[in-house]
């Protein structure tokens, strides 16, 4: 009897650990991928906080105000944050005291440090050649940082590169 009892007892511990086991292997995958998705998921948005409703100027160009804003998802922090935000076009920026920048299809905005759980946010004055205004939808944008391992990482927004939509393009119809 004393034998089945501890056969039966050392099962029931074996099952026990192998429970355990699985649950610290179910706990480590879960913390590596919230980990992943805090790093992945630094992101960048922009919208034109003003867009011109027409040409405002000689040259083609008109004013737009951009709203960028940098995003920590994660607990910790990051550093050495650099965004690269790109235009298929170019663009010139105007800063508050009227100087213009010179021509490019880059705009580099930086910050030193952005705490876990928290963004930063940048209001750019830009001139743009609104006849390129539809181009606009194939801008994107690169953050690079180091997290808090020191591990430089980038990414980009939107993550595949989008498509222009052509009007010209033949339509499937409801029909076929």
């Amino acid at each position: 009897m004393v034998d089945w009892i501890a056969t039966a007892s050392g099962m029931a511990a074996a099952i026990g650990l192998l429970f355990t086991g699985y649950q610290v292997w179910l706990l480590n995958r879960q913390a590596r991928h919230d980990r992943r998705v805090m790093l992945d998921g630094v992101a960048v948005s922009w919208r034109p906080v003003e867009a011109p409703s027409r040409v405002e100027r000689a040259d083609g160009t008109s004013k737009w105000l951009y709203e960028i804003v940098l995003v920590n998802p994660g607990r910790l922090p990051i550093d050495d944050v650099h965004v690269r935000l790109q235009f298929p076009c170019d663009v010139l920026r105007l800063r508050h005291d009227g100087v213009m920048d010179s021509r490019t299809d880059t705009l580099t905005l930086s910050a030193p440090v952005v705490v876990g759980g928290g963004e930063r946010t940048w209001r750019r004055h830009l001139l743009i050649d609104y006849s390129k205004k539809g181009d606009l939808i194939t801008t994107y944008a690169e953050v690079s940082f180091n997290d808090i391992d020191g591990r430089r990482r980038t990414n980009r927004w939107p993550r595949a590169p989008r498509q222009r939509l052509d009007s010209s393009a033949a339509t499937p119809s409801l029909r076929e």
